[in-house]
């Protein structure tokens, strides 16, 4: 039986009242500085992707996930590299997790979540290329040594996740995500994990139930963030037919509304959100353009405002001064002592930091005035 073509709701992510800039006519922030925190190919791991960052006691921890030589192929392991002087300066490549055993298992990707004296480490397995099997845990030991990373066994099966986890104001964990339906599919179900605590059992909630739009079609990629506002819970999920959908929670993510388009490009790749200290809705994604994935840009609202009224660039073209580029991608952001850090992938081989003052996030444009 043939289906009639679905026309969802539209929910208005920026702001009417304020004209969408042109690509060409996009700024950066001010006092933004950028960094290469670790480039791929200077040992056998020439594929490196999917970018997280966290502060823990002090500590920013970098992470990514490496192959030898392409994406989830041969081999794929969780690396990363610590600054104990804000990002400065990197240490030594550790690992976190790894296939030492040979057995087959794919390691991709991973999220940070620092709790009181705890630092975890949620990596998805695999059998092969998005062959999703659970979502592992690994917590790093109290020596916190950088071969002391310690696996702590599934908290959800089948999922893959895509975003630092978030807290509800009556202090769930929400994690978002991606799902498969069964062993051997892809996961091509956008989902959010849901717990109150760092190693119990995930419930694993998907925002489309049936796994497919109203109109029959599946979204191949659903990578999803989360901006969390009490129980009020906005996720933004990659759509490869077009610009970004959202879906809506006021239940701290136990049920969901959706899909809602939107009127922003929110271009077809992994995007990372949240709300800043100045009370600032934010979202990184990458704007469309000419080129693959070469413009990098971040959105920002008022504060105290659910619409975003202004984006700026966070990395557009090559960089003559990092010596990589023109394709900066799938981002993870994280506010740490007055600045916005953004780790994100060059041209899947290197890992590269965007730092940005925070206030000169929150410095009104003149189409706030």
């Amino acid at each position: 039986m043939r289906r009639e073509y679905f026309v969802p709701e539209t929910l208005t992510l920026w702001k009417v009242a304020t004209p969408y800039p042109a690509n060409g006519n996009l700024l950066y922030p001010a006092g933004i500085e950028h960094t290469v925190v670790h480039r791929a190919g200077r040992d056998k791991y020439r594929f490196l992707h999917d970018c997280a960052i966290v502060a823990h006691n002090g500590v920013l921890f970098a992470a990514w996930y490496n192959c030898p030589e392409g994406e989830i192929v041969g081999e794929s392991l969780i690396r990363g590299r610590r600054s104990a002087d804000d990002g400065s300066t990197w240490s030594d490549v550790e690992v976190i997790a790894a296939d030492g055993d040979g057995k087959g298992v794919f390691y991709v990707p991973v999220q940070f979540l620092s709790t009181g004296d705890d630092l975890f480490a949620y990596v998805s397995t695999m059998t092969g290329h998005d062959l999703v099997v659970s979502c592992e845990a690994f917590r790093l030991g109290a020596s916190g040594a950088f071969s002391d990373w310690v696996p702590c066994g599934t908290i959800a099966p089948l999922f893959l996740p895509n975003s630092t986890p978030v807290t509800t104001d009556d202090g769930t964990f929400l994690m978002a995500g991606r799902c498969a339906e069964r062993a051997g599919q892809l996961p091509m179900i956008p989902a959010v994990a849901r717990s109150k605590a760092p190693l119990g059992d995930w419930e694993v909630v998907r925002l489309l139930p049936e796994g497919i739009l109203p109109d029959g079609r599946s979204l191949k990629y659903p990578e999803t963030t989360l901006i969390v506002e009490g129980a009020d819970v906005t996720a933004f999920v990659r759509n490869d037919h077009g610009f970004a959908l959202v879906f809506l929670s006021t239940d701290g993510g136990r049920t969901w509304r959706g899909p809602f388009e939107q009127n922003m490009p929110l271009g077809a790749a992994k995007m990372c959100s949240g709300i800043l200290s100045t009370g600032q809705r934010y979202i990184v994604f990458n704007t469309p353009s000419d080129g693959y994935r070469d413009l990098l840009t971040i959105a920002v609202s008022r504060p105290g405002e659910r619409e975003f009224s202004t984006v700026l660039k966070v990395a557009h073209g090559f960089s003559e001064v990092l010596g990589c580029g023109s394709e900066w991608s799938y981002p993870c952001a994280l506010e740490h002592n007055g600045v916005l850090l953004i780790a994100y992938t060059s041209e899947k081989h290197h890992c590269v930091i965007a730092t940005i003052p925070v206030g000169s996030l929150s410095r009104l444009p003149p189409s706030w005035e």
